[in-house]
């Protein structure tokens, strides 16, 4: 098997390329595909192993992608008469509007040297959509302040992309002139397999984007989490990963008129929080669904309690999120109970 390491650029960009990778090689028709965690020990922060047409394989990808950006695509009088969509790498996962045409476009000339078999020079900035660490939103960055100051070869870029958008789930909710997008990317601590890839691009499909209104909580990346695992129903995809070593970066992108930023990041151990709501949910998924639905409604206080109870293994928050849910006049049915105390019995 041929192996293709990542530029070593940075970690959270780093395993958008890998992901990319994956994706490529199985649609070039590999049949072993392993990603593997490096660190920064041979320069890269991640290397992907497999036997597929790559190229082939990013072709397809990209193709796909376009044609989705342009049956879903509109022609913007505002943005100058550009083609702007809710893929997630065009309007739907960017808050800087400079990005919703300009991706696409550069992963159009991307694919167009692909097909014709050239190589390019081009390099892109990297949106903080890819790397929250890359841009003017944070104080610095690699020593230079202000604008972006990192740029990246086109096929690495590409393939951030197609990582993005086959395996990286995320939530943008709208209310008013603000926007949040929060970004999930499920983090390897180990090798995983072919089987155990798909499963992950199984839950990326599972999980619906767009909101508007009324659902306040989910301007929160955690309570967002949790509500779209939650109702997530690819319930193998969730038993398959949970099986290995994960860790869950999240990020949150935030647009209020004009203004752009990134409002928090942080890392969390997906794999508790998932058996969690997998013990509850496999003796009833109604019910499960039923105390959080209206936990998320009138106490999204104590939704935050029993997050943190979970991931950080603190029982006692279990119990104080279920006082707070009694007050609210929310009472668990005993399936949620029993679910809670065997999580707290194998912890």
């Amino acid at each position: 098997m041929k192996a293709y390491p990542t530029p070593g650029i940075d970690e959270v960009f780093d395993l958008y390329v890998a992901y990319g990778y994956v994706e490529a090689l199985v649609r070039g028709g590999a049949e072993e595909v392993t990603l593997i965690p490096e660190g920064t020990a041979r320069g890269g922060y991640y290397t992907v192993e497999g036997n597929g047409d790559f190229e082939e394989g990013l072709a397809s990808a990209l193709e796909e992608m376009l044609s989705l950006h342009y049956a879903l695509g509109n022609y913007s009088s505002r943005e100058g008469g550009k083609v702007i969509s809710d893929a997630d790498f065009s309007a739907g996962a960017n808050i800087n509007n400079a990005y919703w045409d300009s991706v696409p476009s550069r992963l159009s000339t991307v694919l167009e040297k692909i097909v014709a078999n050239k190589k390019t020079s081009r390099r892109y900035p990297v949106p903080i959509t890819l790397m929250p660490s890359a841009g003017k939103f944070l104080p610095k960055h690699m020593g230079i302040q202000g604008g972006n100051p990192l740029k990246i070869d086109s096929l690495s870029y590409a393939l951030a992309w197609v990582g993005f958008h086959y395996y990286a789930p995320y939530v943008r909710y709208g209310k008013g002139n603000r926007t949040w997008v929060h970004i999930y990317q499920v983090a390897p601590q180990e090798s995983l397999g072919l089987v155990e890839l798909l499963a992950l691009k199984d839950l990326k499909e599972h999980f619906p984007h767009y909101y508007e209104g009324s659902m306040d909580y989910l301007s929160n990346r955690r309570l967002a989490l949790l509500y779209h695992l939650l109702h997530t129903e690819s319930l193998g995809a969730i038993e398959t990963v949970t099986r290995k070593s994960l860790i869950m970066r999240s990020y949150t992108l935030e647009r209020d008129g004009n203004n752009q930023a990134i409002r928090s990041y942080g890392e969390e151990d997906i794999g508790k929080l998932m058996d969690f709501l997998w013990e509850l949910k496999r003796r009833s998924t109604y019910y499960t669904v039923r105390f959080f639905d209206a936990l998320l409604r009138k106490e999204s206080e104590a939704v935050i309690a029993i997050i943190d109870a979970v991931l950080n293994d603190r029982p006692e928050g279990l119990y104080q999120g279920l006082r707070i849910a009694k007050r609210a006049g929310i009472t668990p049915t005993q399936s949620v109970v029993e679910g809670m105390e065997a999580f707290m019995d194998e912890t």
